[in-house]
């Protein structure tokens, strides 16, 4: 078994924009671990791999290593299952945990060939040289968009967020709301129970959503864990409508712009790290359509007295790349 200490940091995102992991409950300074892949797990929420590994007295353990990305994020990025052949000697890089012998979080896989696999879609390649995903194969540019206006289908069709980096937050956090995330569980939390999530984290990761047109109603799929939000259009709230962990959604048009009032939201969790937010959150939606329909440009604005201490927006596009909502299924690690 080789370990080589790295005196670098993995480069992360905003929270809000990072796939699905916390690094909270693993070692901050990550290493490189040495073995032969026995097996390939390609799933969502993370895939995985189990690795061979001699130890320093010659012993063979097995080590569980979990990859920052989803299928669709690394699909993105042009990183595919057939790349790993079980039986090959590769090369980890990533974190391991104090709390989970022989468990390893994986940013970074070196293939037998010598090329590099870069698991976390915004991380910079560890060994330079032939490199797929990361960072910069993530990033599309309109250019990249479908000829949206010859079809004219306005809003309705799938949407794919250009770059990971995309995102703008303003999050003037309480001190009650950074105090509640000492509860947070990093390893055993909704994620890794696949648990779907709810507003307004279904609206800010990286995977592909499409509006469907059913008239009084706009059906939203989201492809993360194949949720689908209702969108009543010129409605009012019933005073007997459930909480629910998407809320329930009113919508109205201001010109060829979207916007849409969340209420009635029972989930928990602002983020990823365990900030707390209340039920009576609203959120307030916006998505304008750009006149050649390529664009669709949002911006969310969440009020919250107890989790924040002023409106709190996110900002934010999405292009047309023609890809397609495909099933999530989810499984347990």
């Amino acid at each position: 078994m080789r370990f080589t200490a790295i005196a670098i940091w993995l480069t992360l995102l905003p929270l809000m924009v990072s796939a699905h992991h916390s690094r909270a409950g693993y070692v901050d300074e990550p290493i490189e671990l040495e073995g032969e892949l026995v097996d390939v797990i390609w799933r969502n929420p993370h895939v995985g791999f189990v690795l061979s590994v001699f130890n320093e007295d010659g012993e063979e353990e097995f080590w569980e290593i979990e990859g920052f990305g989803s299928i669709y994020a690394l699909q993105r990025t042009g990183i595919t299952e057939d790349l790993f052949k079980a039986g090959a000697p590769v090369v980890m890089f990533g974190l391991v945990t104090p709390n989970r012998p022989r468990h390893f979080l994986a940013s970074h896989v070196l293939l037998p060939d010598g090329t590099e696999t870069v698991l976390q879609a915004n991380a910079e390649p560890h060994w330079p040289g032939r490199t797929l995903g990361g960072r910069l194969q993530w990033v599309a540019d309109e250019a990249e968009a479908v000829d949206a206006a010859e079809d004219n289908r306005g809003v309705f069709r799938v949407w794919s967020i250009p770059a990971l980096a995309d995102r703008v937050l303003h999050v003037p956090f309480t001190d009650a709301a950074i105090a509640s995330r000492a509860a947070w569980d990093a390893l055993n939390n909704f994620t890794s129970r696949c648990e779907p999530e709810g507003m307004p984290r279904v609206m800010i990761n990286p995977h592909p959503f499409e509006f469907v047109d059913w008239g009084d109603t706009i059906q939203l799929r989201v492809e993360l864990y194949d949720q689908e939000r209702a969108i009543h259009m010129n409605a009012t709230v019933p005073e007997d409508a459930p909480a629910s962990r998407l809320g329930y959604s009113v919508g109205h048009w201001e010109g060829s712009e979207l916007v849409v009032e969340t209420t009635r939201v029972n989930w928990p969790y602002f983020d990823n790290i365990g900030t707390r937010q209340r039920e009576n959150v609203l959120m307030v939606e916006r998505f304008r359509l750009s006149d050649d329909q390529r664009r669709l440009d949002y911006h969310l604005t969440v009020t919250d007295s107890g989790t924040f201490t002023g409106p709190a927006t996110i900002t934010g596009h999405w292009l047309a790349l023609g890809e397609a909502i495909a099933p999530y299924e989810c499984e347990v690690s």
